[in-house]
């Protein structure tokens, strides 16, 4: 009898914690690196002097990301939950940048609420208008 409410703790406990998970209804697709095809709607292309374009690496079991915005590294945290998402403690470098578009690059991350893969890409959109495009590069 012991063993039986031992073992139904035991299980009980564990399907608690799987099923709490914020991630596990992700899509697992997402933890990857993706760089900038296009912010909000328009086709993103690098200035003459740039010579990093932007990208995100999601890093979706801890619940964070890294990347750089075409001059500055980035990090913060990520949280997807189905079809929603947000990024939140974003930190920059403060190198200077000549040509690099780092606001709209920060502002479309902040607004991102929802995504979706497709075709090798990850679509973020602030509720439904899509604010960004990346394509998978690894």
């Amino acid at each position: 009898m012991k063993n039986a409410i031992f073992l139904t703790i035991v299980i009980t406990t564990m399907l608690t914690i799987s099923c709490s998970s914020g991630n596990g209804s992700a899509d697992f697709r997402i933890h990857d690196i993706w760089v900038v095809e296009s912010i909000n709607g328009t086709a993103y292309s690098r200035a003459e002097d740039q010579s990093l374009h932007p990208t995100l690496e999601i890093y979706l079991s801890e619940e964070r990301f890294s990347g750089n915005t075409g001059c500055n590294n980035l990090n913060g945290s990520v949280k997807v939950e189905g079809e929603k998402i947000s990024f939140s403690d974003i930190v920059t470098t403060k190198m200077f940048c000549v040509d690099v578009d780092e606001t709209s690059f920060l502002t479309a991350l902040r607004k991102a609420t929802k995504y979706k893969i497709e075709k090798m890409r990850l679509y973020l959109f602030d509720d439904y208008k899509e604010v960004f495009v990346f394509r998978k590069i690894d």
